[in-house]
């Protein structure tokens, strides 16, 4: 895997926000704004979730996730915060089974917390070897010019890229032109994908007041998934309504929702090697409707 640029994380770090810019607290304080939706969900519904915001990688058709160890790095941030951060996504990580990175490991996960995010997306979009623009073996997959400047372009208080690398079953990746031991059925695929790295921009001014806790859910909601940027979540209870419900005055999640853990959890126990990513959407939401309906009197999940 390509170690992340040094340029572009000093990058990040030339440009980041004053300790204390957030102006709230990293402690986590649960709250029941959004556990307490009722959460009992047409599949229709569901299925549209799903859809909504799961992005396939283009070139193999199948949903990504990370295999197995995930490393983080955060620049704009004092230590204090930038530590918060790292455990909150850690934790969450955990709760899908990943495990932690060793100390001293390589970044995989990189969020530049700036005042100047377009600058910092516009670097990483011109370093073509970061972003996998080639496609190839050694940098990895990703998607389109479309998305990559998309990406350097947008307002969103936060955006992210991507980069995923095609691998066997066992989880070796496949350098291009290689040979599988398999040659995969109508329900299974000789390969999979598996996440190579990801690039997170978040905007400080736009985050400013912003609960740091629900910031810290919402960060490891799109770090764990590949989730579509363009995504339409305003039908839906999802900590991916941050941003939005502050705008339209509404007092928004304070942490990741029932639908957003249920959605997680599908993704990473839906079969790695699918055939193609509609069937991973049709097994992630089966384990979304059994996670979210609520279990008759004297029966389990």
């Amino acid at each position: 895997m390509r170690a992340i640029s040094a340029g572009v994380l000093a990058l990040g770090i030339l440009a980041a926000t004053p300790a204390g810019a957030m102006q709230q607290s990293p402690e986590y304080v649960p709250t029941t704004d959004s556990e307490d939706i009722v959460v009992t969900a047409e599949r229709e519904v569901l299925r549209s979730f799903v859809a909504e915001l799961s992005q396939p990688n283009p070139h193999e058709d199948q949903i990504a996730r990370w295999d197995s160890r995930v490393c983080l790095r955060v620049a704009g941030l004092d230590q204090r915060h930038g530590q918060y951060l790292v455990d909150r996504i850690a934790a969450r990580a955990h709760e899908l089974g990943l495990r932690p990175a060793a100390p001293g490991c390589r970044a995989n996960v990189v969020i530049f917390v700036t005042r100047d995010a377009d600058m910092i997306a516009s670097a990483i979009a011109d370093d073509h070897d970061l972003v996998a623009y080639y496609n190839n073996a050694e940098f990895g997959n990703a998607l389109g010019r479309a998305e990559l400047q998309q990406f350097a372009s947008t307002d969103a208080p936060v955006r992210w890229w991507f980069v995923s690398h095609t691998a066997d079953r066992s989880g070796r990746p496949i350098p291009t032109g290689g040979m599988v031991g398999s040659p995969g059925s109508r329900l299974q695929s000789a390969v999979r994908q598996d996440f190579n790295r990801v690039l997170i921009v978040v905007d400080a001014q736009q985050a400013q007041g912003v609960r740091f806790d629900a910031l810290a859910d919402y960060l490891s909601m799109v770090s764990l998934a590949q989730l579509d940027p363009a995504a339409d979540t305003s039908g839906f209870p999802t900590i991916l309504n941050l941003f939005s419900d502050r705008a339209s005055g509404q007092a928004g999640p304070a942490s990741m929702t029932e639908w957003d853990t249920a959605y997680l959890e599908g993704l990473y126990r839906a079969p790695r090697n699918a055939s193609s990513a509609r069937q991973q959407r049709w097994s992630i939401t089966n384990r979304m409707q059994r996670e979210l309906t609520p279990p008759e009197d004297g029966q389990s999940r």
